[in-house]
């Protein structure tokens, strides 16, 4: 079932990057594990530098849904989510993480030398200080969403 979620984040993010965006995508999973949400990239379309993926879809479901039941929800994410991502999925009050690519296995293929956007604090680790528990699962089909990043750009 995680996989096929994962699958479905992929899917999310190659049409992010259709779209003219960042190849970054995610879906919001009620405890069923039913998809009840998709969040794509804007960061280049519109303007915004805060358009990830993941900030788009929690931005949506909070005004949708309470803590309570998203509490009950799991994100899945193409790729494992920022700092800044990390942070919002526990102000969401959303329960679980499963993401596809690692930001290690990122930088392993494409590096990180770019002081201005070099913010790598592997989401574990940023969902561990907070004092509610956020089950982490990942990464898996690495693979499958480096070939989405190694395609040509958007």
């Amino acid at each position: 079932m995680k996989e096929v979620l994962v699958k479905k984040a992929i899917e999310v993010a190659k049409r992010s990057k259709a779209n003219g965006n960042l190849a970054y995508g995610c879906v919001l999973a009620d405890g069923d594990g039913k998809v009840i949400m998709e969040g794509e990239n804007t960061v280049i379309t519109e303007h915004d530098c805060l358009g990830h993926a993941e900030i788009n879809l929690i931005r949506e479901a909070s005004k949708r849904y309470d803590t309570e039941f998203l509490s009950q929800c799991s994100i899945y994410t193409s790729d494992e989510p920022c700092p800044m991502c990390s942070s919002a999925i526990f102000w969401s009050g959303i329960s679980t993480l499963v993401f596809g690519l690692s930001k290690s296995r990122f930088y392993q293929e494409f590096g990180n030398d770019n002081p201005a956007i070099n913010f790598n604090i592997p989401s574990k680790d940023v969902l561990k200080a907070g004092g509610r528990k956020v089950k982490v699962i990942g990464p898996m089909l690495e693979d499958d969403v480096l070939a989405i990043h190694r395609s040509s750009s958007p």
